[in-house]
């Protein structure tokens, strides 16, 4: 009898074996194919449309964007400028639900005046509110024109001030060669033209080797510009060197006379 059961049960154990080792190495497409495949269908990523269909929906808002005309882009101001009054007024109408509770703002320690009460942070708001309200009504597509235009010359002469300073601490003296000054135009169109290539491209990939050719050409020009303009400033402080003699040399002075100087006429009157 005991010889019986040790015999059913390793019959039992090679049998769960076996059917391990088979489950073990079933082949992958033995499976649910269908439950696969609706898990497939399901999955965002899977459908073959997908990334077509977002690749064309963030081409279309590009598009959309860069294709706005001034007067598109001046009505999606006004709007954000009506949605920033009516979030100031939500914000108020809770300063003002506070300040109706007692409620007081909590004082900073470090703060050299005392904060500010609810209430009066409503009403700064309220007017902050009115004065968007009051521009947006008041937002005319010539006027902004006109301003942008002022704004846009006042930094640009900021801009150029600023490089008329460095270029004077920079070469100072050399810049009263007109050879000097029309290499300093030179170097300026052309780094202006390599900027604006490497600006194109990179707006169209980052990866573009158009781009890195021209980093590659612009950092060649400034070492060009820089190479010439410091013979041109060693020419010009050689030229001064070489004038300086002749222009501020002393005049000569005579030696005060001594006794043993004095004219024989001199003598004789004595």
């Amino acid at each position: 009898m005991g010889k019986t059961r040790r015999f059913a049960l390793t019959l039992g154990l090679s049998l769960a074996l076996c059917n391990s080792a088979g489950l073990a190495f079933a082949a992958p497409d033995d499976g649910d194919e269908d439950a696969d495949d609706k898990v497939q269908e399901k999955a965002p990523g899977n459908s073959p449309n997908s990334s077509q269909t977002s690749s064309a929906a963030h081409g279309s808002e590009r598009t959309s964007g860069a294709e706005q005309t001034p007067e598109e882009r001046l009505a999606q101001r006004r709007e954000r400028l009506v949605s920033g009054a009516v979030r100031l007024r939500e914000r108020a109408a809770e300063m003002r639900k506070k300040a109706a509770a007692g409620e007081t703002p909590a004082a900073n320690p470090n703060a050299k005046r005392p904060p500010r009460s609810y209430e009066e942070q409503a009403q700064r708001l309220e007017d902050q509110a009115n004065k968007m309200e009051e521009r947006s009504k008041t937002l005319d597509l010539a006027t902004e024109n006109a301003k942008s235009g002022e704004r846009a010359a006042s930094s640009r002469q900021r801009r150029h001030q600023v490089r008329r300073i460095q270029l004077n601490r920079r070469w100072g003296d050399t810049l009263k060669d007109p050879e000097a000054v029309s290499e300093l135009k030179l170097h300026a169109e052309r780094t202006a033209k390599l900027k604006r290539v490497r600006a194109l491209a990179l707006k169209r990939s980052k990866d573009d080797p158009v781009a890195e050719r021209a980093s590659q050409l612009l950092a060649k020009e400034t070492a060009r510009h820089e190479t010439h303009m410091k013979e041109l400033q060693a020419k010009s402080v050689a030229t001064s060197l070489s004038n300086a003699p002749a222009s501020t040399a002393p005049a000569a002075v005579p030696a005060p006379a001594t006794p043993s100087d004095t004219p024989p006429a001199a003598e004789a009157n004595k």
